[in-house]
């Protein structure tokens, strides 16, 4: 074990509270763990000596104030550090982890889809990951795998638009569409809310917002558009002013209310119904899981939703083709039955 590897686990270990941090202590966690033999006072009191000025380094106005941010208790035989929420390496505590996913818990109404609590729930797995128990032998693979969400295009843009959103600032955006023919355009807008939408191919970032012209004095649900962060160039305050009235109960996240995801269909809510087959896995799912908040199960096999007709929908239900048999709207059966017959002669 290397040095930077060795003050690493030390600092780890003055993070773990209980552990009683000494070195005779140190030194039998170091043979027990890394087989390191000869663990010394003299090479203790450097290790600590070394932390101590990393910790300068994080903390330099805490230990103008305190002093040594490193103390030795003689009642309790143990070195300690002298506040709970501080770290000679740039990594996050189990308190500050704990701390972190608390404070998201509490503001779950910031995220949609349960996003909160996935955050919450891999906050607390990388808690539990820094922390194991330490055994005789390790698996040498991880406990737990969680999705890899990568990064998100257009990610630069969202501190600016959090920032207009909670302002209700107008700004100018320069926007240009993914179909190569597409041109590059400039409007004036009121941003409202930044949607995350994982459509299956990739997950990304949108902005919903209303488009301000001269004349526009109210903000209204059926007005409001769409564009994906990644396809926008720039952004920058709009000198214009804001002259429109925004309802008390105006909620932007209501565009989305009628949508089986992200984009709007006519804009005309209409009924489906669907039957599932009675050996169907997914007959057990839905009753559980249903696919929109407006599923209705009309008897054991039959369900009816109620959204605006979209690609999103057509997707959807091509895909669990096998297991659900549209019966209305007809003219969704028809073009079902036209995406199947076109998908079967790929395999003939």
């Amino acid at each position: 074990m290397n040095t930077t590897d060795r003050l690493k686990e030390l600092n780890n270990l003055f993070l773990r509270k209980t552990f009683p941090l000494r070195a005779s202590t140190v030194g039998a966690y170091f043979t027990e763990h890394f087989d390191q033999l000869g663990y010394s006072e003299r090479s203790f009191s450097r290790d600590i000596k070394a932390l101590k000025e990393k910790l300068a380094e994080r903390y330099p106005s805490l230990e103008d104030a305190e002093g040594d941010l490193i103390r030795y208790s003689k009642s309790e035989n143990r070195f300690y550090y002298i506040r709970d929420d501080i770290s000679a390496f740039p990594s996050f505590s189990e308190q500050e982890l704990d701390q972190i996913a608390s404070i998201i818990d509490f503001n779950k109404h910031l995220f949609t889809g349960g996003n909160g609590n996935g955050i919450v729930n891999k906050l607390r797995a990388i808690s539990l990951e820094n922390n194991l128990i330490k055994h005789e032998e390790l698996a040498n693979w991880p406990a737990i795998e969680l999705i890899n969400e990568g990064d998100r295009s257009g990610s630069e843009h969202v501190k600016f638009l959090v920032d207009a959103i909670s302002g209700k600032q107008l700004i100018e955006i320069s926007h240009k569409g993914l179909a190569t023919t597409s041109k590059a355009k400039t409007l004036t807008c009121l941003p409202l809310l930044i949607k995350e939408y994982n459509n299956g191919w990739y997950t990304g970032w949108y902005l919903l917002f209303q488009e301000i012209s001269a004349g526009e004095t109210k903000i209204s649900v059926d007005k409001l558009r769409l564009f994906a962060l990644d396809r926008i160039g720039s952004l920058r305050l709009s000198t214009a002013p804001l002259k429109t009235r925004i309802h008390p109960s105006f909620q932007p996240s209501d565009y989305f209310k009628h949508s089986l995801g992200l984009f709007r269909g006519a804009q005309e809510v209409e009924k489906i119904t669907f039957r599932v087959q009675d050996d169907s896995w997914i007959k057990e799912y839905l009753p559980k899981y249903p696919i929109h908040p407006s599923q209705i199960q009309v008897d054991e096999q039959l369900f009816e939703l109620t959204l605006e007709i979209n690609q999103d929908v057509e997707n959807f239900l091509f895909r669990y083709a096998t297991e659900l048999q549209v019966i209305e709207p007809v003219y969704l059966k028809e073009q079902l039955q036209k995406n199947l017959q076109k998908a079967l002669l790929l395999y003939q």
